[in-house]
């Protein structure tokens, strides 16, 4: 009897084997969204050492003014009008307000609007942004930006403020914002914050990639980034003060003070009293959806005493909103609605 033999048929390549290029792109999708995924959920910590010490009278924080400025004069770096700024009537009055100017610009971006709150009888304190308001608009200065000095910084100008009135308004644009936000967050000695179009993620990023994407621009070198790629130096939209460039580095360090006050919203309510959120349904620069998300988180603590309010798309307002010489602004339409907004909110 003889013995049947079986042949086995060929066994046909895997899939992957059949389509080397398609195996090695999925896999690297998949590596780099199990990759974005672990940086996603990875803490953004800012580790502020500082120390609060208010000043006990208007005379004080003058005088700690007064020293600001001398250093600033000294240095013979700055630009004139970008000079710290406050406006004081001679005493500590019942309120004083503080305005964080933008990322780039300098204290002179808020003295218009400063000056109608001064008007009804507000102190006014405008500190400069560290590492701005250099007379040379293309200086190196803020590669040096950190967010653990912005944090000091706004402990420093706050306990300033405390000599100036009896209660403490903050108000910030942009990078003025992320700090005003880490304010309303962090600090329980501020009686209102209101933020205006904050940095709180990039505008074209999807809210989803942007805390990995501040984490790789953290990573990778210090590329210069002109706010206007063509006109770069020649931007027309950069005021005379401000800088038409800004490295990658600081503008992750003001997303990573940022995401450090998000990461405590969600298991703390936020220090201050009062919130007010403006954003602009026009804005391509910061990501509203990141700002809805913190409104949403600070309300899912109970925090009643919040006032949201957006400007319509249809307005085609610029993400400055507070420059008074942007020709694509309106400062008319603007300044009276972020003062109504700030004085409701007190009245209420």
């Amino acid at each position: 009897m003889n013995d049947t033999q079986t042949t086995n048929p060929t066994s046909k390549p895997s899939w992957a084997k059949r389509h080397p290029v398609w195996t090695t792109l999925i896999a690297t999708a998949v590596v780099l969204l199990i990759l974005g995924a672990a940086v996603s959920i990875m803490p953004f910590n800012v580790n502020d050492t500082s120390v609060s010490n208010p000043a006990a009278s208007h005379d004080e924080a003058i005088a700690r003014v007064e020293a600001i400025r001398a250093d600033e004069e000294a240095s013979g770096e700055l630009n004139p009008v970008c000079l710290t700024n406050v406006m004081t009537h001679g005493q500590k009055t019942a309120k004083v307000i503080v305005f964080y100017h933008g990322f780039t610009s300098c204290p002179e971006q808020f003295r218009e609007l400063g000056q109608q709150f001064f008007d009804q009888g507000y102190n006014v304190y405008i500190p400069r942004l560290p590492y701005h308001g250099h007379a040379d608009q293309l200086t190196n200065a803020m590669l040096d930006t950190s967010a653990e000095e912005l944090a000091a910084f706004a402990t420093a100008s706050l306990d300033i403020a405390h000599g100036l009135g009896e209660e403490v308004i903050v108000g910030g644009l942009s990078g003025g914002g992320t700090i005003a936000t880490w304010i309303a967050q962090q600090h329980e000695d501020v009686d209102q914050v209101v933020v205006v179009a904050p940095f709180l993620g990039i505008g074209f990023i999807p809210a989803l990639l942007n805390r990995p994407v501040a984490r790789i621009l953290d990573g990778i070198p210090n590329i210069w980034m002109w706010w206007d790629p063509k006109a770069k130096a020649e931007n027309p939209f950069t005021a005379y003060y401000s800088y038409p460039r800004y490295p990658l580095h600081a503008l992750a360090e003001y997303l990573r003070l940022g995401y450090a006050a998000q990461q405590a919203a969600r298991s703390n309510p936020p220090g201050v009293r009062s919130i007010v959120v403006i954003t602009n349904a026009n804005d391509q620069s910061v990501n509203n959806d990141i700002i809805d998300e913190f409104v949403t988180t600070w309300q899912k603590h109970g925090e009643e005493d919040m006032d949201t309010f957006e400007f319509e798309r249809e307005l085609n307002l610029p993400h400055d909103l507070i420059t008074p010489t942007r020709e694509d602004g309106n400062p008319a339409l603007v300044y009276p609605i972020i003062i109504d907004h700030i004085i409701t909110v007190e009245q209420d």
